[in-house]
């Protein structure tokens, strides 16, 4: 081993060596038809991952290591744009994906363990859940873009479960250590996860080691965990967006605690609630993933970085996101119900009812006002000051009007016998925006540009 390290020359061309020799010999598989194309590939995957992580382990260098991963991916993404390694009619971009994610992890200062523990968790549990649940599971469910099973899930828990065995030893915290990182799983596109998976289990596993003991947690997992089996049976979220708040919910409750759960679960419920009032909508059968992370990723994620850098802006932070959510989904929803005067932002026209850019007068006070009386709430909970309740409840409103201005300037807008709508249906010709941005994008990327507006603001003038 020690040889090795000291010929960090010959330890690259030895692993290179064996992942081209692997990806030579599954592609002769393929030809010669031994082996199916997606077990090859979930081979070649595990085989040219398990050798980063050895090289990892010996490469006292990481920021040149970084670098080296940071010029394969570019040689990689041309190899599978071209779709020339192992050819799939289902093109996939994981394998320039990888080492950009490992990149990013050595340029972190976090502990090398921790990233061999992600490195492993990609390579051998994605691997495993792939083979598993192309080829024993028999019903598979559309959780984001692509097609799932709860067996390959339950697959990629269980490895993961005894990678963590491996690296911490035994302790109750390995049942939620694995839990994370196989729910990011299931949310991902054309090879994404090879991307996110990484960094997802390598933060958890950090934020686990800042607080390893479970205790009431625990408990609060568990409930957390059956109402949100009855929210499922209610259908006031679907399959797969019961996942997403499970796979949010967990992160929260064990990082800052349960108590920050209230916030978002004020929204939760409250825009359920309104949802209701106009039962034709998707919204009233279930809100699915994509709105979960429209609406809740940006927080839980501030809340992340709260917990890491015990920074009270980034607690703030997360509150004028889950604001902006509710002023959004109350401005919409009251203003769907009431069916009152809309007018377009940006032009000032009438609009048809619910269309997005749309604004009305009842509307947009509900939604002020429940910004307002979200951010006294929170105010009292966590012990906030007056001005800070005032700059949650102004961005709140800021971020539904900017939410209206983008969704009338850029998101899709369809036209077919002279009605207007958000759906590309048959024969439907594109008026306005980007085809693909819809709703959800809009309400993202509104929530995104508010709060870091917010922060930044915060930190020169506020604060």
């Amino acid at each position: 081993m020690s040889t090795l390290r000291d010929n960090i020359f010959f330890l690259y061309f030895f692993a290179s060596c064996i992942i081209l020799l692997t990806a030579v010999l599954v592609k002769i598989c393929i030809h010669k038809k031994v082996i199916h194309g997606e077990t090859a590939r979930k081979i070649l995957h595990l085989v040219a991952i398990m050798t980063c992580v050895f090289v990892v382990h010996q490469t006292p260098d990481r920021i040149g290591l970084a670098l080296i991963f940071f010029a394969f991916s570019i040689v990689l993404f041309v190899i599978a744009h071209k779709n020339i390694l192992l050819p799939s009619p289902r093109r996939s971009y994981g394998i320039a994906l990888f080492p950009v994610s490992f990149g990013f992890l050595l340029l972190l200062p976090i502990p090398l363990h921790n990233i061999l523990f992600a490195m492993s968790t990609l390579g051998i549990s994605d691997a495993a859940a792939g083979m598993v649940g192309e080829h024993l599971a028999r019903k598979k469910h559309l959780f984001l873009y692509e097609q799932k099973s709860w067996l390959g899930f339950f697959t990629f828990y269980v490895s993961t479960f005894f990678i963590g065995y491996f690296f911490i030893g035994w302790t109750p915290v390995l049942f939620v250590l694995a839990l994370v990182p196989a729910l990011s799983e299931l949310f991902s596109y054309k090879g994404s996860d090879n991307f996110t998976v990484p960094l997802v289990a390598a933060a958890w596993f950090t934020i686990l080691q800042e607080n390893p003991v479970l205790g009431f947690n625990g408990l609060f997992f568990i409930g957390m965990v059956l109402i949100f089996a009855i929210v499922y049976y209610k259908k006031w979220l679907s399959m797969a967006g019961s996942a997403a708040a499970v796979l949010l919910g967990t992160v929260v409750i064990f990082s800052v605690g349960p108590l920050y759960l209230v916030p978002i679960a004020l929204f939760f419920a409250t825009g359920s609630l309104t949802s209701k009032l106009h039962p034709k909508s998707g919204d009233a059968s279930g809100r699915n993933a994509f709105q979960v992370f429209a609406n809740g990723l940006v927080a839980v994620l501030l809340l992340v970085m709260f917990f890491l850098t015990e920074q009270h802006l980034f607690l703030l932070a997360s509150f004028v996101s889950v604001a902006i959510s509710l002023a959004d989904t109350l401005s919409s929803d009251i203003g769907i119900y009431f069916k009152h005067k809309t007018y377009d932002i940006t032009t000032f026209r009438p609009v048809k009812v619910g269309l997005s850019g749309g604004v009305s007068l009842t509307g947009t006070l509900f939604g002020t006002a429940g910004s307002f009386v979200f951010a006294v709430i929170v105010g009292l909970i966590f012990h906030l000051e007056l001005k800070e309740m005032m700059w949650i409840g102004l961005a709140g409103t800021a971020g539904m009007v900017i939410d209206s201005i983008l969704g009338s300037l850029f998101q899709a807008k369809y036209i077919k016998n002279d009605n207007i709508s958000e759906e590309k249906t048959t024969n439907a010709t594109l008026i306005r925006g980007f085809s693909w941005l819809n709703n959800d994008g809009v309400n993202l990327l509104a929530n995104v540009l508010v709060v870091g507006f917010f922060v930044w603001m915060t930190q020169m003038y506020m604060m």
